[in-house]
């Protein structure tokens, strides 16, 4: 019984036989471990036994195609690929391939094949349907014996190998949740969703690969989209960074892991190297940038003055303490920008018998295109209330009219309205008293931070006003 409803099986392993024959004296070949590691870990993953995994023991390259692998082809929710020199070069997977993808001709862009290297093969031997795809190393250059070697060979318990299962059981895993809960329909591939943090993780130089693998899949752990998902074209510079920029676009970060080494030159792009290629464009971009190195890295012996900049940029720390950093910037919950304001908003306040100065005033000031609001005229206290302090909190400006109302109202407002301004988030622009007829007044007798008077006790006078807006305008 599958875990995708309408599939028989969750994967189908295709894969060169000669690559699952014994190289150590037991019975079990490597991918024959393989699989059954893998099953045993998205099982326990998905919290399940109803996870199906098929794969051929029987059949060679000098057999057809059966009905029953046909069907097996047909129902299975994904297909995993094993590469290899010896798949590459084998006539039944050629046709196996062929197969699954005339059954399913979408798979490759919905997420559903996951291509394992077992061994070093050129990338330009890759067949073309899986030639965007990333991939899963599982081969590493073994220094003692000059030689690429699958990982696990010949121990089961290496940790890259393990590494690299965990991170192959976690992406299995979460795109067949994804098909699960589109009711066995293949999601599409289109980065993450909107609501899941992603970060870009920028291509390392060859030493470093393995400490990138390490990093995507403590992020991939920690459920965090790991951008990006398909190799950028190789041939074409504008196709690579216009990529590139798409991705960045969807991502928190952008995250580097540097060492000494600058890379190898670009076909693409004369004299350029893939690092300082990456970076360059992630500075133009505008991305937060997050750079590794290792501390014990002396930048003297960096001939490259290029290189060398960059490596300046990053920070000199151990990996845990790296990744910890990265983890706190995807999660980061990024600051809503608000929306700005068509036009400045002031708030002409008055007493009762001095709303119709309040109007006067408000009107020569939308002259100057200025949104003005004055009291509530009618309305429960409650409800008068509630609007004063909403407009004390989202104005620009306060004109605090003192036309025929008391230097005790005046002072009355000016000391209830600074209880609201100071929980504000952005300070108040501007806070002035408008002093209108009549022109024997009070003394007000308060002195008050960045607050100025209005004199237009003969009447409005625009040009009275012109400190007010210009304080406004700033």
């Amino acid at each position: 019984m599958a875990f995708v409803p309408g599939y028989q099986h969750d994967v189908f392993v295709s894969y060169a036989h000669l690559d699952n024959e014994p190289i150590t004296g037991g019975r079990s070949g490597w991918v024959d471990a393989l699989a059954e590691k893998l099953h045993v870990e998205v099982s326990q993953r998905l919290g399940t036994r109803d996870f199906s995994l098929w794969m051929d023991h029987q059949l060679d390259g000098n057999h057809p195609l059966t009905p029953e692998i046909l069907q097996a082809i047909q129902q299975s929710a994904t297909l995993l690929v094993v590469m290899s020199p010896s798949y590459l070069n084998s006539e039944w997977c050629r046709r196996e391939r062929a197969a699954f993808l005339g059954l399913i001709r979408d798979r490759v862009a919905t997420g559903s094949v996951f291509v394992v290297f077992a061994r070093d093969v050129p990338r330009v031997g890759v067949p073309s349907e899986f030639g965007d795809l990333i991939g899963f190393r599982f081969w590493i250059q073994d220094d003692e014996a000059g030689a690429d070697r699958p990982l696990g060979i010949p121990d089961l318990t290496e940790r890259i190998y393990i590494s690299r299962l965990l991170q192959l059981s976690h992406d299995l895993k979460q795109q067949l949740e994804r098909m699960k809960s589109s009711r066995g329909q293949p999601s599409i591939r289109g980065g993450p969703a909107p609501d899941q943090p992603a970060v870009f993780v920028a291509r390392s130089t060859e030493d470093l690969e393995d400490r990138e693998d390490e990093l995507r899949t403590y992020l991939s752990q920690a459920e965090i989209a790991v951008l990006p998902q398909t190799r950028y074209a190789q041939n074409d510079r504008a196709a690579f960074e216009a990529a590139m920029r798409q991705d960045l676009a969807r991502s928190r970060a952008y995250v580097q892991l540097l060492s000494a080494s600058r890379g190898r030159e670009l076909d693409f792009v004369p004299a350029a190297r893939h690092p300082k290629l990456q970076y360059d464009v992630a500075v133009a971009a505008g991305t937060p940038r997050l750079i590794w190195r290792d501390r014990a890295l002396d930048l003297d012996t960096v001939r490259d003055p290029d290189h060398r900049a960059v490596l300046e940029t990053a920070r000199a720390c151990g990996m845990e303490e790296f990744k910890r950093a990265v983890l706190e910037e995807a999660r980061r919950v990024p600051e809503v920008a608000r929306p700005k304001r068509s036009s400045v908003m002031v708030f002409v306040n008055a007493d009762s018998q001095d709303l119709p100065l309040a109007q006067s005033v408000a009107s020569a000031l939308s002259e100057q295109q200025i949104e003005c609001y004055w009291p509530l005229a009618n309305g429960t206290p409650e409800d008068v209330r509630r609007d004063l302090e909403e407009n004390l909190s989202n104005c620009d400006g306060v004109l605090l009219i003192y036309g025929a109302s008391s230097a005790q109202w005046v002072r009355t407002q000016l000391r209830q309205g600074r209880k609201i301004i100071s929980q504000r988030d952005r300070p108040l622009a501007a806070l002035a008293v408008y002093e209108g007829p009549p022109a024997t007044k009070e003394d007000l007798a308060v002195a008050i931070p960045n607050l100025f008077t209005v004199n237009c006790r003969t009447g409005t006078d625009p040009t009275a006003l012109s400190r007010f807006l210009a304080t406004l305008q700033k």
